[in-house]
């Protein structure tokens, strides 16, 4: 396929042959390796490779409407599933230091709230959350939102090459935030405040946290332990992997960003910011879960 770059009318005819003949027996290996070893990398990698080469065997441009479609609807959701092991330690990072410094927060507040920033205490010590966004400003602070969650994603991801310790940090440090945040609004009485604030974008935004950790994780691993692979081939493939995973963050991340600047501080209804946190909740994670999944009915 290198020798083609792009295009078939670039091999002469036996290396013509030769690409159909390497197209079917890959494509056979890649049926047999979703079928029995579905979470395994290098079935990761087939696909891959199958992709590519449908492409040149059939004419077919890499960025045409049908790649990109097979790419959304079951190539980005199948890489993320792929990961699910990194998905979990990652939310466990995030979720085992949110709970413990609710836990002590809520048991030692006056420590707690020694830990915040001074201009966050002098809100509470006035009874009143920072979270209200004046309705002129919205237009303008939506797109900032979007684009400071994407540079703590895209850290997480590089926090991979420090062998995950920039992005176990990371997700510890804005779990342990979130649970000293929770823990002090508590003791002022003005919790569910605050909720109401984070119904709308909570569930995307740390659902988006999460992935983003596993993808760093993921890239992580690859480095330690490449297994058969050289370690530059084992990160060459966990970076892809990790950037399909991004390639589903960032637009939720963007969805997250909106709804933080506009549905979270405005006067809507609680029962609407809540639905539209289930809503986007749902659909991310039932396109990560189902998506590119083949099912079939059982005979009658």
């Amino acid at each position: 396929m290198q020798d083609a770059r792009g295009r078939v009318a670039r091999l002469d005819a036996d290396e013509v042959l030769e690409l159909g003949r390497l197209y079917r027996v890959t494509t056979s290996d890649l049926a047999v390796a979703r079928r029995d070893f579905p979470q395994d990398q290098a079935t990761e990698r087939l696909n891959d490779l199958v992709a590519a080469a449908h492409a040149l065997v059939y004419s077919e441009s890499p960025t045409s409407g049908r790649r990109l479609r097979t790419l959304v609807s079951s190539e980005l959701p199948r890489s993320v599933r792929a990961g699910w092991r990194f998905i979990l330690v990652s939310f466990l990072a995030l979720a085992i230091p949110l709970f413990a410094t609710l836990a002590i927060g809520i048991l030692l507040p006056e420590i707690a709230a020694a830990a915040l920033p001074a201009e966050t205490r002098a809100h509470l010590a006035e009874r009143r959350l920072w979270t209200d966004i004046p309705e002129g400003f919205r237009p303008v602070l939506g797109p900032l939102i979007i684009v400071n969650n994407v540079q703590v994603a895209i850290a997480a991801l590089a926090g991979g090459l420090t062998a995950g310790a920039l992005t176990l940090y990371i997700l510890g440090t804005n779990g342990a935030f979130l649970g000293t945040v929770l823990a002090v609004v508590q003791s002022y009485g003005m919790s569910g405040g605050l909720l109401a604030f984070t119904a709308a974008h909570g569930p995307l935004e740390l659902s988006c946290i999460v992935l983003s950790g596993a993808a760093g994780l993921r890239l992580a691993w690859a480095l330690l332990r490449p297994g058969d692979r050289s370690r530059r081939d084992a990160a060459r493939l966990a970076g892809a992997q990790a950037v399909r995973i991004m390639f589903v963050v960032v637009p939720a991340l963007g969805v997250a960003g909106l709804l933080e600047g506009f549905l979270s501080p405005s006067d809507a209804p609680l029962a609407i910011k809540i639905a539209a946190g289930l809503v986007a909740g749902t659909l991310l994670w039932g396109y990560i879960l189902l998506g590119g999944r083949s099912f079939k009915r059982s005979a009658a």
